[in-house]
Parts: C-alpha cells; sequence; structure tokens
C-alpha cells in the first residue's frame, strides 16, 4: 500500500513550518460542479449524497491535515431536499445530525473574485459535512496532536458525526414545516425563534458555566460577547451577562456579526469558551468549566548554563485536568530578568507547551514535551542561530519566471525540527533567519526536499552567528 500522501500530511502537520501564502483559499481543494466524486475513505452511504445532481460544488479543508468535505446544494424545493434526507439517514455512522440554521447562506467556494459574495449565483440551501476518521484522528487524537490544535473544539474528541447544514429563508426554496426529518436523525434547531418566538430576528445565547474540578455550577460568572472589527484582526467585548445560582446565563437581542465567547469568574482563570457566528439570527448554547489558577517558574540558559536575559517565555497549548484544551483569553507570557528566571501566572492546573522567543535564539527542547501545571523549575536551553540568503535561478542561469517557493527542511528523522517555507522575491532572492544550528536541505520542490533527494536540494551545514549565501537551482515539474 502506498502511504506516501499520509507520510507528508503528517509531516507537514508536525514539522514546525514557516509558511508564506497570500490566501487561505490557496490551501483548500476542491470542485465547483457535480462531476461525481470517488469515495475518500468515508462512512459507507456518503458517495451517494455527495453526487447528487443539485450539488453545487465541494471543497475540502483545513489546511495543513484535510479530510473535511463540505458539499453545497441548492434545491428546486422541499421534496428534493426530503428526498436527499432520505439519503443522508442511511449513512452507516454512530449517529447523523441536522442543523437548522436562519438563511440566506452564501458560499465563499462558489464566489467570483470580482463580485461580493451576497449574490445569487453564491447562494446555498443546504451544505453536508463528512470527515475522513483517519485525517480527524491524526489532527485531533494523535498524541502529538496537540501541538497544533489543542485549542480546537475538536481536540480529542470523537470524530464528528455526518451533518447536514439547512438554511431556512431569505429567498432558499426549502420550507422548514414541509420537511420529512427520518427517525434516525437528529435535529439541532440553532434558529433562536425555534426557542420562542420573542427571540426570533436576532442572536441569543445561553450557556451554563461549572467547577472543572468538582462539577459545580458557578454563580456569579460573567459571559463576555466579543465582537470582531471590520479590521478582521482585532476584538471588542460588546455584550455580559452573569450566571445565576444554576451557573446559567442568558443573552439575548444580540447584532449580526462574528463573536467570540469569553467566560470569566472571580478566583478562576479566564477562558474562551468558542466562537459564535451570528452572520443571521442564530442561537449558541454551551457548558463550559472553569479552573483554580496556578503557575510555572522555570530559568532560561545558554548552551553553557549561562542565564539568558530578555526572552519571552509563553504558555501554549495548555491542556486541563479533564484532558481538554483551555484555550486562555489573555497572552500567558513573561520576559526572563538578570539571572533568566520567569514565572507565568493564572494558569490552570494541568499541561502546557512552552514556546521561547529571543532575538537570534533558538530553543533547544522538544516542540513535544509539555510540562505539569504547576511547576516550580523549569529548565529551558537556547542557542544561537544562522542566516541563510540566496537566490533562484533556472538552469540557464535566469531568474523563473512566476512565483516560486523555497523549503528548507532537515535531512532524514524530520518530525519536531525546525523547517520552513517562503516564496521567493521577484528578482529570486529570499532569506531564512533564525536557523537553529545543523544540517538542512534546500530547495524549490518541496516533496523531493521532504525526500531527502540531493539531486534536486542543495545541503547546508549551518552553525551558530554565521550568514550564508546560496545559489538555488529551480526544479520545475
Amino acid at each position: 500500500m502506498n502511504n506516501r500522501p499520509n507520510k507528508l500530511i503528517l509531516l507537514t502537520i508536525l514539522c514546525v513550518v514557516f509558511l508564506f501564502v497570500e490566501s487561505g483559499l490557496s490551501l483548500i481543494s476542491g470542485e465547483h460542479g457535480n462531476r461525481p466524486i470517488q469515495d475518500r475513505g468515508w462512512p459507507a452511504g456518503t458517495v451517494e449524497l455527495a453526487n447528487l445532481a443539485s450539488r453545487l460544488g465541494y471543497w475540502e479543508g483545513p489546511p495543513f491535515g484535510g479530510g473535511e468535505y463540505h458539499f453545497l446544494y441548492r434545491s428546486k424545493n422541499t421534496e428534493e431536499f426530503n428526498k436527499a434526507l432520505k439519503i443522508f439517514a442511511d449513512i452507516n455512522a454512530p449517529s447523523i445530525e441536522l442543523y437548522v440554521h436562519n438563511g440566506p447562506e452564501y458560499s465563499f467556494w462558489l464566489k467570483d473574485d470580482k463580485e461580493r459574495l451576497e449574490k445569487e449565483d453564491n447562494r446555498v440551501d443546504w451544505t453536508f459535512l463528512v470527515w475522513v476518521p483517519g485525517n480527524w484522528d491524526r489532527l485531533y487524537n494523535s498524541p502529538r496532536s496537540y501541538m497544533l490544535s489543542s485549542e480546537q473544539p475538536n481536540f480529542r474528541k470523537p470524530v464528528a458525526a455526518p451533518r447536514v447544514d439547512v438554511y431556512i429563508g431569505g429567498g432558499g426554496a426549502i420550507v422548514w414545516e414541509k420537511v420529512k426529518v427520518p427517525e434516525s436523525v437528529k435535529v439541532i434547531d440553532n434558529r433562536p425563534g425555534s426557542v420562542s418566538p420573542k427571540f426570533a430576528g436576532s442572536g441569543l445565547v445561553r450557556g451554563k458555566v461549572f467547577d472543572i474540578t468538582t462539577g459545580e455550577p458557578i454563580a456569579g460568572a460573567e459571559v463576555v460577547l466579543a465582537k470582531l472589527l471590520e479590521d478582521r484582526r482585532n476584538w471588542k467585548e460588546v455584550l455580559a451577562g452573569k450566571t445565576n445560582e444554576q451557573g446559567i446565563c442568558q443573552i439575548a437581542k444580540i447584532a449580526s456579526g462574528y463573536y467570540e465567547v469569553r467566560i470569566r469568574a472571580e478566583g478562576y482563570v479566564p477562558r474562551k469558551q468558542g466562537s459564535y457566528n451570528n452572520k443571521q439570527p442564530e442561537y449558541h448554547k454551551f457548558e463550559v468549566g472553569l479552573a483554580r489558577p496556578s503557575y510555572v517558574k522555570g530559568v532560561v540558559t545558554d548552551v553553557n548554563g549561562k542565564p539568558i536575559e530578555g526572552v519571552k517565555v509563553s504558555a501554549t497549548n495548555v491542556i486541563g485536568t479533564n484532558g481538554f484544551g483551555y484555550p486562555c483569553v489573555a497572552d500567558k507570557s513573561a520576559i526572563t530578568g538578570r539571572e533568566g528566571r520567569f514565572e507565568i501566572d493564572s494558569l490552570p492546573k494541568g499541561l502546557m507547551s512552552i514556546r521561547c522567543r529571543g532575538k537570534s535564539l533558538h530553543l533547544k527542547n522538544s516542540i513535544f514535551e509539555q510540562y505539569p501545571i504547576p511547576s516550580d523549575e523549569i529548565r529551558l536551553t537556547m542557542t544561537g542561530t544562522g542566516i541563510i540568503r540566496g537566490k533562484i535561478v533556472g538552469k540557464d542561469g535566469k531568474v523563473p519566471s512566476g512565483e516560486v517557493h523555497i523549503h528548507i527542511r532537515s535531512p532524514g528523522e524530520q518530525i519536531g525540527k525546525w523547517s520552513g517555507s517562503r516564496r521567493c522575491e521577484a528578482d529570486g532572492s529570499f532569506e531564512f533567519m533564525g536557523v537553529p544550528p545543523g544540517e538542512y536541505l534546500i530547495g524549490t520542490d518541496f516533496e523531493r526536499v521532504i525526500e531527502g533527494d540531493g539531486t534536486s536540494a542543495k545541503l547546508i551545514s549551518v552553525e551558530a552567528g554565521k550568514t550564508y549565501h546560496v545559489e538555488i537551482v529551480h526544479v520545475g515539474r
């Protein structure tokens, strides 16, 4: 059996990669139209639903892992959707789910870059999402997957159930009152009006907050909605509510927007609950646990044991005592003092990874190492780094036309080692800074570099504090 694709996926996920791309869409694959798609390892019965004539297209995500397939459909009427639900009900999975939303819904995948998203040609009536189980487990259930995804909502969870999301209203063809849901399909109605007519027309959030250790409800906890601003980078806290004696909080009449749900309570570590997309009026329901605060302390030295001042030490991929990710609201970091010592407070008891940032320095400790919380004496070692500058040329000695990417990897075992990828400049130049000491293969063919093909990549030995100038011959395919 050829496992080369899986090997490449795993290496891409687990290597420390610095990738520069112009758009996340360049990391997503798929097609427009309804050309038949073959089974990709989905639950039995998936292909029949995926290949319906009403399909407008499909796309696969997430980047650096894949296996999450999104199929997009537009129905002529409710009867056609009911026929699709019968096929959906026959999928062989432990559970299958139908989510109901307010419409209209527009797909970015169908969008013409020259046109606005909210265009009739981009509208979908319903979507179908299904995972390839192997991809899910590599991303979220691998023993080392915490380094990438411990704050992801899917972390350490069973493979997600196949699901259909249907969008009611907004000019769509499906009338919910006429939908016939098979008995085997679980319905989750996310329309606020389904809770009560008084909530229709605006967003609704209901949540329960409890102590992660005792399981007891927390009264007086604050549930905060932070709205994503127009710059698509910053958040502003705009709404808040407090839990009652049962630990329950409700926030109604929420304006359209994309939100982050944050939870705070006196004597507990604040955390993010998750995202809340209220583009159309949406009902968001959750339960979340809070942990009491703890700490970690330690020291950062060079390879000779000399303390290093001014290094930023950050707690990342924090995991609570329940084994799931605990995404903290604020940055959990500290700067080392004159004696190289650091202390990070207000962390939940559990486990964490560490990231260190210092000018021209690289952390020697394994990126897979987990540190217990609390800890009193974490010892971290940093080494100096080098710089690689170079230029890409073709076999004719001229700068290649078009977009060219350059890749750098250690030969042999690569998992957990430093690596990098970036786009070359128009004149063929490139630069990698902060390269740890060691040997590296560098070239323009990603797969050949990964596989250690010395005929298509140049071998460079890097020492701390040195700058290297190289010329790389571009190998096209």
